[in-house]
């Protein structure tokens, strides 16, 4: 009978330690699939950003977004909007690297790199840019609450 236990014993920790992998596994499965997601959406952000696609913002940043500019200015979802989509450069290329993201339930941070190519009045221009978007999962999809840009040397 001294057996009994610790046969359950052996079994218990066995239904634990499955347990506790196949959440794991988990876990590791749904960041993947986070990931994947803010990436699609920093695509879909970059796209915008050549087409001054004020309908596409619309759909990606959440009412109270909030945006701090290169120059330090704050602005919220309209004014972001509004600036982007009618915005006096002619963007030929957006192309973002260095792109990290880190979720927090149901908030992700995701950093990376922008080069901007194109031009003003017939001039051409590269922007380089740090930035950092944080996005909150509210009603089963992902938007945009706040991002920032930092300016790069050229």
């Amino acid at each position: 009978m001294k057996g009994v236990p610790t046969i359950a014993i052996m079994v218990s920790a066995a239904v634990f330690l499955a347990w506790g992998c196949s959440r794991a596994a988990k876990r590791e499965t749904d960041a993947k699939a986070v990931r994947a997601e803010i990436l699609a959406i920093e695509d879909q952000w970059a796209t915008a950003v050549e087409r001054q696609d004020a309908a596409a913002f619309d759909r990606l940043a959440a009412e109270d977004f909030r945006f701090i500019d290169e120059d330090g200015r704050v602005l919220n979802r309209a004014d972001y909007i509004a600036a982007r989509s009618q915005n006096p450069e002619n963007v030929e290329s957006a192309v973002q690297d260095e792109i990290e993201v880190r979720q927090y339930g149901d908030a992700a941070i995701a950093t990376g790199r922008s080069i901007i190519h194109g031009t003003r009045d017939g001039v051409p221009f590269v922007h380089r840019f740090r930035w950092t978007d944080m996005y909150v999962r509210q009603a089963g999809r992902w938007q945009a609450v706040s991002g920032q840009l930092t300016s790069l040397p050229p």
